[in-house]
């Protein structure tokens, strides 16, 4: 009887260690932070030169983005347009990630765009708009936008 039980203990060690061998390793929300960092500046740089069609080369390929008080848009031409027009009135664009969370594929991301607004006047103001960003890990290894929201703090907002 002993025996029986040493050999199916002995035989249960490699389905065991297969097991854990499949299981994903938990992304390092460090090495996460570094990438999305990177792909934010991507964005931004991209924005900053007017390059639209770079800028949605940053969303995956199903990404859905929330304009302020706008219904939500999928697809790379409403991301372009969307995108197109807002580039041509914003300058020096920045974004300042406020929190980031990391679980598995996907890492959540709240921030803090500025940037020098023009008006229709021609007068350029300091403008601000706070953002919510679903990050998707792709099959390819690169972090994409799969959601991005964004709004204009109220003026009375404190």
């Amino acid at each position: 009887m002993r025996n029986a039980v040493l050999l199916a203990v002995l035989l249960s060690i490699p389905a065991a260690a297969r097991a854990q061998a499949a299981a994903p390793a938990a992304p390092n929300p460090a090495t996460v932070r570094k990438a999305i960092d990177a792909r934010n500046l991507e964005w931004t740089s991209a924005a900053n030169r007017g390059d639209v069609k770079a800028i949605s080369k940053i969303y995956d390929a199903n990404a859905m983005i929330i304009p302020p008080e706008s219904d939500a848009m999928t697809g790379t031409a409403n991301i372009e347009s969307v995108f197109g027009g807002m580039i041509k009135t914003a300058k020096n664009l920045k974004f300042e990630t406020k929190s980031l969370d990391v679980n598995g594929g996907y890492a959540y991301e709240l921030g803090l765009a500025t940037f020098d607004a023009t008006g229709q006047d021609g007068k350029v103001t300091k403008a601000s708009a706070r953002y919510l960003v679903i990050w998707k890990l792709g099959k390819d290894g690169v972090w994409y936008y799969h959601v991005d929201a964004w709004w204009v703090p109220s003026e009375h907002a404190h």
